[in-house]
């Protein structure tokens, strides 16, 4: 049996397609409702998982979401 027989078409895209959504840092702190420096902070001691491409933050949903999760309110 193949892995994706036992999931729908669709659950699989949708998890594909959050995966791809990536977030600036001024989005995170928009939808956080933090200030913008503490989202850098978060960023750059690594506790929230990001990447820079060509030196600009970007964050993946995915990655935001599982940092919501472990870091509830």
């Amino acid at each position: 049996m193949c892995f994706f027989d036992s999931m729908e078409h669709n659950t699989i895209e949708d998890e594909l397609e959050d995966a791809c959504i990536v977030l600036r840092p001024s989005d995170v702190s928009e939808l956080l409702d933090l200030h913008p420096n503490t989202v850098y902070r978060l960023l750059q001691s690594g506790k929230l998982p990001a990447c820079k491409v060509g030196g600009s933050w970007r964050i993946y949903r995915k990655d935001l979401i599982d940092f919501i999760k472990k870091h509830p309110v």
